[in-house]
């Protein structure tokens, strides 16, 4: 747990005196335990099955800010999004706990994020696919076996919510994606058995997966798109 303590001051810090975050601040620590500043708040998880949709909303967009903000401002990535690691204050702040699964991102997100998911949200495919290449999400030897609409299916789930200024994540939108990307018949499938996820990617992709998949949850209009081309360098351009 002393990593984990480290992980959570270093998060704490960052983000103390952020009107939008806040982190339990590290009272104590020691090989097998944490012992942390106690804050009262309402978890995403009661807000997923109760919350007004104006508190949906707000969870929504501070969290996907909250990720993808945190290589930039702490060079740390929290890697376990999920309902139980969030809540709400009373004030309207974000909070975060367990910081036991966080990833290493001294200089930001990896370079390539914004240029990967630029060319996919701008459906230029012919040129995602000579940069997955390049970058080993395509191995060499398995290139002629992906297609540029191979590469569009995969990666909806990620570059849907980048076509418009608000995006309306809903329950039926995630399982029809998520359908497809487990179904072992369909193309979807397939495309995933011909792609590699470099490991400096790998949490960053399973942060995204996961906000979105909660966003879906909390059946959330944000403005996704402003959120992620702010942070991700290399998107808005």
């Amino acid at each position: 747990y002393l990593g984990e303590a480290d992980n959570q001051r270093a998060f704490a810090k960052a983000f103390d005196g952020d009107p939008d975050f806040v982190v339990p601040k590290v009272v104590a620590s020691a090989p097998k335990v944490i012992v942390s500043e106690w804050l009262v708040g309402t978890p995403l998880s009661k807000i997923i099955v109760s919350g007004d949709q104006e508190t949906r909303n707000d969870a929504a967009a501070k969290m996907a800010t909250f990720e993808v903000s945190s290589p930039f401002r702490v060079g740390l990535l929290h890697g376990d999004p999920h309902p139980g690691n969030f809540f709400i204050t009373a004030d309207g702040r974000f909070g975060a706990l367990d910081f036991g699964a966080v990833g290493h991102y001294p200089d930001g997100l990896p370079a390539e994020t914004g240029p990967i998911l630029r060319l996919a949200r701008d459906k230029q495919y012919e040129e995602l696919k000579e940069l997955m290449v390049r970058t080993d999400f395509i191995r060499a030897a398995r290139a002629d076996r992906v297609t540029p609409s191979d590469i569009e299916a995969y990666l909806k789930p990620y570059v849907d919510p980048l076509y418009t200024e608000s995006f309306h994540f809903t329950r039926k939108w995630m399982q029809r994606a998520a359908g497809k990307a487990t179904d072992v018949r369909g193309d979807v499938y397939k495309t995933s058995r011909n792609l590699n996820v470099p490991k400096n990617y790998v949490m960053v992709f399973r942060v995204l997966a996961g906000c979105v998949g909660i966003a879906s949850q909390l059946e959330a209009d944000a403005p996704y798109r402003a959120i992620m081309e702010k942070w991700v360098p290399g998107l808005a351009d």
